[in-house]
């Protein structure tokens, strides 16, 4: 068979379609999973693709990040693959090389929501001295916030 009909027979089996395959091993396994571990393997996973989009970023190659932290490319290898577990100190060293970020120390801001709750009546006739009556909205807001104790 000549070139043309190798890459012909490579193209076939490339459009050839994903089958399902199923095994009693495979859901077995499944079965056997640590939901906990799973998720371990899944955040280093996705730890591994930041740090190579940090690469590509950067337009650097995984040799230039390895001598930029003067480490063996091999290693860095292992790095992407998803399996390998940092220590901090990697981490801060290849945040400060890509100058991208990897651990957040700081707690994120929540926003604290109040609501108030307004119920409308017919206007009294007399003031009591606790009491307010605002006709203008405007004013309303800065009136309950003076008087709001948390």
């Amino acid at each position: 068979m000549n070139l043309k009909g190798n890459l012909n027979l490579t193209m076939k089996q490339m459009n050839k379609k994903a089958e399902i395959f199923n095994s009693p091993l495979i859901e077995k396994l499944m079965a056997e999973r640590d939901l906990k571990q799973t998720a371990k393997v899944k955040k280093r996973m996705m730890l591994a693709a930041k740090i190579g989009d940090g690469i590509k970023t950067k337009g650097w190659k995984k040799k230039d990040l390895a001598e930029a932290l003067n480490k063996q490319p091999s290693e860095i290898t292992k790095w992407l693959s998803g399996t390998h577990n940092f220590t901090s100190d990697t981490l801060w060293d290849i945040e400060d090389v890509l100058d991208i970020e990897l651990i957040s120390l700081t707690d994120k801001k929540q926003e604290q929501v109040t609501n108030y709750y307004l119920t409308v009546s017919q206007k009294p006739e007399k003031q009591s001295s606790d009491s307010i009556i605002i006709n203008n909205l405007d004013k309303l807001i800065p009136t309950f916030s003076l008087n709001y104790e948390a």
